[in-house]
């Protein structure tokens, strides 16, 4: 008799769990699905802190405190979303002005090809292990993190006044030689979990990269502008939306999202913006990355 009932009892609670699933199916819930194996993959695979190893937070490689570290973007231009020195501000000033606080001085002097710039972070330690894990190790979890940490900032952005959504996102493209070294291009896949959550389709076939340049990040600025001067194209106007979102991971002087900016803009294009996760400002070439304890990093970042 206790078999009996605790045979029931099991196959009840296998009916709680099962029930949800098969409803979904018959209704072809595709959220729910993807909801379902999430949790089924973090079950299976824990999520663990990319920088300290901590155990990871709402499903992310990132715990709680490592996500409250990361240096929001603060006071920026309204424009290219250059940050303003905290130096200048107050001193609570990157937590009191999550927003733009008006135009810097080249923004005033020489306005930029594109109407705004929306960056999620400043580039600033630990940012540099984060995308550095992306381009130069194949981190393909931290893509995931990466895109719902820009996502979640572009969600703020979609319900402040005068948000103007894009008919489309395109990443910017890479040189083909460079695709087939990397296997991905980081901005796409940043691209696919942003279209995802803001319902925004993806055009990355309407321009394409023409030229292959050296790495931008052994560059100064002025080399920069002239050694991507020329490297975009544009494959079709018919194709081409007239407000589209231009997505990088790093803007740092702005000469690669300008110089697409500018092509787009002659071929038709009537608005434009840049999305990307970080931003910086042109004070060194190369970031220094912070010092990650080696028993709990996974990985350590590689300069091209």
């Amino acid at each position: 008799m206790l078999d009996r009932l605790r045979r029931r009892q099991y196959r009840w609670q296998l009916d709680q769990v099962l029930a949800p699933l098969i409803a979904a199916l018959r209704q072809r819930d595709g959220q729910f699905l993807r909801r379902l194996a999430h949790q089924g993959i973090d079950l299976l695979y824990p999520p663990t802190c990319a920088l300290c190893g901590a155990p990871g937070d709402a499903g992310r490689d990132l715990c709680a405190g490592c996500h409250a570290d990361l240096p929001l973007i603060g006071a920026h231009c309204a424009r290219c979303a250059k940050p303003f020195p905290v130096a200048a501000l107050d001193h609570d000033s990157t937590a009191t002005w999550p927003h733009a606080a008006g135009l810097c001085g080249h923004c005033q002097r020489q306005p930029p090809p594109f109407e705004r710039c929306i960056a999620a972070f400043r580039y600033e330690d630990p940012l540099p292990i984060l995308v550095g894990g992306i381009k130069f190790q194949s981190k393909l979890n931290l893509i995931r993190l990466l895109g719902e940490l820009l996502a979640e900032k572009l969600e703020d952005e979609r319900q402040r006044p005068g948000w103007q959504p894009p008919e489309a996102i395109l990443p910017v493209p890479l040189h083909p030689r460079r695709l087939r070294v990397r296997g991905y291009n980081q901005a796409l896949e940043l691209a696919r979990l942003v279209s995802r959550r803001l319902d925004i389709p993806i055009n990355h076939r309407c321009c394409q990269r023409m030229r292959s340049t050296q790495a931008q990040s052994a560059l100064n600025e002025q080399l920069r502008f002239s050694n991507i001067h020329g490297a975009f194209e544009v494959t079709s106007t018919r194709t081409l939306p007239r407000r589209i979102a231009i997505l990088d991971d790093v803007v740092t002087t702005g000469a690669t999202v300008s110089e697409l900016a500018r092509v787009l803009k002659r071929a038709g294009c009537e608005r434009i913006d840049i999305w990307a996760l970080a931003r910086t400002t042109m004070t060194r070439p190369n970031p220094t990355p912070i010092r990650v304890q080696p028993e709990y990093s996974r990985f350590s970042l590689q300069t091209p």
